[in-house]
């Protein structure tokens, strides 16, 4: 999911939350249920949904029907789904092969409103076995952005609109069907829909066949969907038009209003040339037939998108441009959201986290690939310089006494909606770059691949993943990568002393903590991938553990996080400082960026005299990069 807070910290664009509101704005997901573990009982797992709806956007209700197949490994009194804001009807259960009686039980249903849960018995307990539970419903359509909801809009010519969409991140799904939803519990679906006919109803997967209903209703049927969480389940409609392209053996598309498509080039233009990049990368095609990007009218000052397997979401203010009128800051903002959310077809839709302790997994990797792909394919915009700026809002929160681990506790539904900060994006983001410069870009690929073919159509942990990189060579990340997501703050790495024997340098390094607001706390430790080198020589690496010693080729000014890959803050001495700022040109961009950030940093939090950071910025030519100077 990319954030409309968490994305202009990404990128070099103006923050989506503080424009102009447009006519549609939807609010925060929610949930209710705080204090409340959201995790259900074990014994019973569903397979397969087979689900119908039937909305009325203009009473802002629907029904549904699903049969779900479900597998229960023990005996059980009874079922217990997930459920929110749903009124239940009738419920059956039919025993299906390995369970004994063969007739269909009635069951009563028990709705847990705080626990978002609803029991269903069926008078006697449940044998191991196979079952169909079938379950009529009815719920409601929100006007906020979770669960099916509506945006309401005004058309070219004028006219009021309405739209419906879905929003199921974090837990949402439970808002639209009665479901196991959590991320572990992976289902295939079949969605099926009863709609005013003349509307496009979308869905994960292409539309597998129509039928008309009449009285003005047409019953839309899409196609089985991969085994995918509940959470990237899809379904919109409205009067739509789409903008399609071949990539390879998948047709991208942009989903827009009508009369809207003209806007859509760029994101179906970027859309066509990041797939196949990202299936070279990952070792592992797009598995779905098409890959559409649907737009949303308005703006929300809460997301901008979501990775919906097959049928990723996003308002029409980060995906759709004028292409008279585009700034290439525009078009940079637009790349970046597409690019972001193609990345989550494989890391979040392909391969999930099996709770929402995890989500950095998902959303730390599709901000690290996306700024990745955006600088192979489109190298003018220097986006790895944006990296130094991403480093920083994490930093910003990490420095402070309320901040957390990247890999957090989270039992509640609330604790997974707070989740989506920058510690999980920018902080996710820039650990993976440090670890991809320790493991090395083909090491890191390489385990990558292997990640992604070990746990298709499946759920991990962070371990997981670490393991396979360094299966690929990369020996010793799995400590470095522990320490940077099992604890939270950020290592200051101080120079001691810089002495110059026979043309290089020995520097003397010891490791503490760099705080904001507490900095007499006993310092955590850790396993630091410092990468060190004097200008014009070349880079050497040490894993510093408390205090060490590395050497460098060359003498003079010297930099202790060359390339700005690692995730600390080097604290030099002085005359190192003064002799950066005399050589500043030669340094390059990413590390002039990096350099001016520390020294700042260090200056406000009481490290060292902030005129030194003030020697730095006299010393930007005015010939540097843009990112440099902004």
């Amino acid at each position: 999911m990319t954030f409309a807070k968490i994305l202009p910290l990404l990128i070099a664009a103006a923050p989506l939350a503080l424009a102009t509101p447009a006519l549609a704005q939807a609010a925060a997901p929610a949930g209710p249920a705080a204090g409340i573990t959201t995790q259900l009982p074990r014994g019973a797992v569903p397979s397969h949904y087979a689900i119908e709806v039937t909305p009325d956007a203009a009473n802002l209700t629907f029904t549904g029907k699903v049969t779900i197949d479900v597998t229960v490994s023990e005996a059980l009194p009874a079922l217990v789904l997930n459920a929110a804001d749903l009124t239940i009807g009738a419920v059956t259960l039919t025993p299906g092969a390995g369970a004994k009686g063969g007739k269909a039980m009635k069951g009563t249903a028990k709705v847990d409103a705080d626990a978002q849960t609803v029991t269903l018995d069926f008078g006697k307990p449940l044998s191991p076995g196979r079952y169909q539970l079938a379950i009529a419903y009815a719920g409601v359509i929100n006007t906020q952005a979770n669960g099916l909801f509506a945006l309401d809009y005004t058309d070219n010519a004028g006219a009021a609109k309405r739209a419906l969409f879905t929003q199921f991140e974090a837990p949402d799904a439970r808002r639209f069907v009665p479901s196991w939803d959590e991320p572990s519990y992976k289902a295939t679906f079949d969605l099926s829909a009863v709609i005013p006919t003349g509307l496009m109803a979308v869905g994960n997967m292409p539309v597998k066949s129509t039928a008309d209903m009449g009285g003005g209703k047409t019953r839309v049927t899409f196609g089985t969907s991969p085994k995918m969480s509940s959470y990237l389940l899809f379904f919109g409609l409205g009067e739509l038009d789409r903008a399609t392209k071949m990539a390879g053996n998948t047709e991208v598309g942009v989903i827009t209003g009508k009369g809207n498509t003209g806007k859509a080039q760029l994101a179906l233009d970027a859309s066509a040339a990041i797939l196949p990049w990202y299936n070279d990368y990952f070792g592992t095609p797009f598995p779905l037939p098409k890959l559409d990007n649907v737009a949303g009218p308005g703006q929300s000052q809460f997301f901008s998108a979501m990775e919906n397997w097959g049928a990723i979401f996003t308002f029409e203010r980060a995906l759709l441009v004028d292409p008279r009128f585009t700034s290439e800051a525009t078009k940079r903002r637009i790349y970046e959201t597409v690019a972001h959310e193609m990345a989550h077809q494989w890391f979040g839709d392909l391969v999930t986290m099996a709770w929402w302790d995890d989500l950095w997994l998902n959303e730390g990797f599709a901000s690290w690939m996306a700024t990745k792909v955006t600088d192979k394919l489109q190298p003018d915009w220097e986006m790895l310089l944006t990296r130094v700026d991403g480093r920083e809002a994490a930093m910003s929160l990490d420095s402070l006494a309320t901040t957390h681990p990247v890999v957090q506790k989270i039992t509640t539904v609330d604790q997974v909606n707070q989740a989506f900060d920058a510690i999980t994006y920018q902080k996710g983001e820039a650990v993976i770059t440090m670890l991809e410069g320790f493991a090395g870009e083909d090491a890191w690929k390489t385990g990558i691949q292997s990640y992604m073919k070990a746990h298709a159509y499946g759920n991990t942990v962070t371990d997981d993943l670490w393991k396979a990189v360094e299966g690929a060579g990369a020996k010793g990340l799995v400590g470095i990568a522990h320490d940077f997501t099992s604890q939270p703050g950020i290592p200051l790495v101080k120079v001691e002393s810089a002495q110059c024997h026979g043309g290089s340098t020995v520097l003397t390094l010891s490791q503490g903590e760099f705080s904001r607001d507490n900095k007499d706390k006993a310092p955590l430790r850790w396993n630091v991938p410092v990468m060190a080198q004097t200008i014009g020589g070349a880079p050497q690496r040490l894993i510093l553990q408390g205090k060490g010693q590395m050497t460098v080729p060359g003498c003079g000014a010297y930099v202790v996080n060359a390339g700005q890959t690692g995730y600390y803050r080097s604290l030099y001495p002085q005359d190192n400082v003064k002799a950066l700022a005399k050589d500043f040109t030669k340094l390059a961009s990413i590390d002039q960026t990096g350099l001016l950030a520390d020294n700042f940093q260090l200056g406000l939090g009481g490290y060292q005299p902030i005129g030194l950071a003030l020697d730095l910025v006299d010393a930007v030519p005015a010939s540097a990069s843009p990112a440099v100077l902004a």
